[in-house]
């Protein structure tokens, strides 16, 4: 750990307890035939618990520069493990494996772009076995909150009309180095069967545009009879309609050959 110094810019706090590790790397469930995607293995404390379970391959994805050598030299007897040295948003995960192929997707994410990497992810589903996370408190209630509540808004329909979210825990600031300060929690992210939404990309401008002035009624942005035809009230808020009114919505607008 005294080798590197973590970056604010990059969002960094290294995860210190081995406690902490081994519950995360528990809940990925490592299977020897398992190809594993890191998120920023950061000076490789995930990492190695990750690699001592032995999975078929582990693509530790860090943008960080600095902590290059360290990881190739810490990790340099593993035959399975493969250093990608870039930006997360940069590399084509569909590259990594061959078809019918699933990724264990995890990391301890940057707190400054953790919400636009678990978006990212609801763009690749059909390459998922499942997300483990370490982010933000704040930001794993919003992935788990109910409508009608204040952490209730666009991120939590997204990925709940995608995702079944599971909270694991919550993770003290005294854990990480430096502390951040604010609580962290570990979250599971594992997809759905039978999605109906076929445009994600749509669906997810939908939802952004009738979470904006998330106060007005939604009469305001859909036509009453499409409202009426989905069979939600138009006097309703967008914090009021539960993830299946959207995917209703969504539905009936798409669908309407006007």
């Amino acid at each position: 750990m005294n080798r590197i110094k973590p970056k604010k810019h990059l969002g960094q706090h290294f995860l210190i307890s081995k406690n902490v590790i081994e519950k995360i790397v528990d809940e990925i469930d490592i299977l020897q035939e398992d190809t594993i995607v890191e998120i920023g293995p950061g000076t490789g404390a995930l990492t190695e618990e990750i690699l001592l379970r032995n999975p078929k391959i582990l693509y530790a994805i860090e943008i960080d520069t600095t902590v290059y050598p360290i990881l190739e030299e810490k990790f340099s007897k593993y035959a399975n493990f493969k250093l990608i040295k870039s930006d997360f948003f940069d590399v084509n995960l569909y590259e990594l494996i061959s078809d019918e192929e699933k990724i264990k997707l995890v990391g301890n994410l940057p707190y400054n772009v953790a919400s636009l990497m678990i978006i990212d992810c609801g763009f690749k589903l059909d390459i998922l076995e499942f997300c483990v996370f370490m982010i933000q408190k704040e930001v794993a209630e919003k992935l788990i909150a109910k409508p009608k509540t204040k952490d209730y808004t666009f991120l939590s329909v997204f990925i709940q009309t995608f995702f079944d979210v599971k909270y694991i825990m919550s993770v003290p600031a005294r854990f990480f180095n430096p502390p951040p300060k604010v609580t962290s929690a570990v979250v599971k992210l594992t997809p759905k069967q039978n999605i109906a939404i076929s445009n994600v990309k749509k669906y997810k401008n939908f939802i952004s545009h009738l979470f904006q002035n998330r106060r007005k009624m939604i009469k305001s942005k859909i036509e009453e009879e499409m409202l009426n035809k989905a069979g939600v009230s138009p006097n309703l808020r967008a914090e009021e309609l539960s993830v299946e009114d959207f995917i209703r919505i969504f539905e009936v607008v798409e669908n309407d050959d006007r």
